[in-house]
């Protein structure tokens, strides 16, 4: 909960918060029979709540088929698509937060606007969606992408990855710039198109260098330093980023967040309930759901404190251990965040892939 948080009307204090579902099964998970979708916090990181939704149980099948009931522990709760799990589990947390004193009033989700629309409709209390940022540059990508494959453009440069790579990039430093400046944020995406083709009339001296130098300027990202031209290209390119600009979309990306905690969270859990096996069928599913939400909120160390709390001495060896594993955890997230590590990682990425397009190119058609 935030610091100075207050309450409003009905005794409520609103929390921000990211929210997103992640299904057992690799690909897009649009026929899954579990699913499990949690809301964290954003000022503290942790899982506030979660729930899972389970389509088929292996007791019940086997009961039905042999017209023998059963006694068990049944998880199945949910019997339509595997689709609606997303907007269902939603509603479910928000709706139960003020029973807890709290109120979800602004949340972090990416581009899917069915389970925004199932919240509005259902929730008791008025809710604001901020958008994904990283799942923003992600659409961004795919669209620049199709934009190659799918039109031609004449007497035009070729808008190849390299020249994708630079876009998607022009507009992170867009929106990172302009944290909390809507207003401020859809006029510098506006400029990203023309600075790419040389007209840097509209371009602020602050991040562009052709006006801190222009006798020497050159890009450094785009092929052989040249502007990019061509009006057919240009104009498409225009109405794409012009859509990010819009007053609507530019006030939900300016406050810069991102649910990548929730992705993180997706792979804890993926790493107890694993993909390629399949345990809905019984309570298992459900144990290694709230065994990767312990993990994430305490670290390693929750198995001894769940031995300890079931009256069971976890001995020096458990314990030396999980303490490795969080002190690793812990260097990994400091070494993470570095600004050379970062440099360093995509430096990399743009190495393999300059490495695979010389590959492909000496190859030829290979698949």
């Amino acid at each position: 909960m935030e610091a100075g948080a207050e309450c409003d009307s009905e005794n409520l204090v609103g929390v921000m918060c990211s929210y997103d579902m992640g299904w057992q099964k690799r690909g897009k998970a649009h026929n899954s029979s579990t699913g499990h979708g949690a809301v964290l916090g954003v000022a503290t990181g942790k899982v506030l709540d979660f729930a899972t939704r389970n389509k088929t149980c292996r007791t019940c099948t086997a009961s039905k088929r042999q017209n023998k009931p059963t006694p068990h522990d049944c998880r199945r709760n949910h019997c339509g698509s595997s689709k609606i799990m997303e907007s269902d589990v939603a509603c479910e947390h928000f709706k139960r937060a003020p029973a807890r004193g709290i109120k979800y009033d602004k949340y972090i989700g990416d581009d899917d606007s069915t389970t925004f629309s199932h919240l509005k409709t259902n929730v008791p209390y008025g809710l604001e969606k901020i958008s994904d940022f990283i799942h923003t540059k992600r659409s961004l990508n795919t669209r620049l992408y199709n934009l190659s494959q799918r039109q031609k453009f004449p007497n035009s440069s070729v808008l190849s990855q390299k020249v994708v790579n630079y876009l998607v990039k022009c507009f992170a430093y867009c929106v990172h710039q302009h944290k909390n400046q809507p207003e401020e944020l859809a006029k510098a995406i506006q400029c990203i198109v023309p600075h790419a083709f040389g007209d840097h009339n509209k371009c602020d001296i602050l991040w562009c260098r052709y006006k801190q130098n222009p006798t020497e300027y050159t890009h450094h990202e785009l092929p052989y330093g040249k502007d990019l031209h061509g009006s057919c290209l240009q104009q498409a390119l225009q109405d794409l980023f012009s859509e990010y600009a819009s007053p609507t979309v530019a006030s939900k990306l300016a406050p810069c967040l991102d649910s990548q905690r929730n992705e993180s969270l997706n792979g804890t859990i993926g790493s107890k309930n694993l993909k390629i096996r399949h345990y809905g069928g019984s309570e298992s599913s459900d144990f290694r759901t709230a065994c990767g939400v312990a993990q994430h909120n305490e670290g390693h160390n929750f198995v001894c404190k769940t031995l300890i709390k079931t009256g069971i001495n976890p001995g020096p060896h458990c314990t030396s251990y999980q303490q490795k594993q969080d002190q690793k955890v812990s260097a990994d997230k400091q070494r993470k965040a570095t600004k050379k590590f970062k440099i360093r990682r995509r430096q990399l990425r743009l190495n393999r892939i300059q490495s695979t397009v010389r590959n492909e190119n000496r190859e030829g058609l290979s698949y």
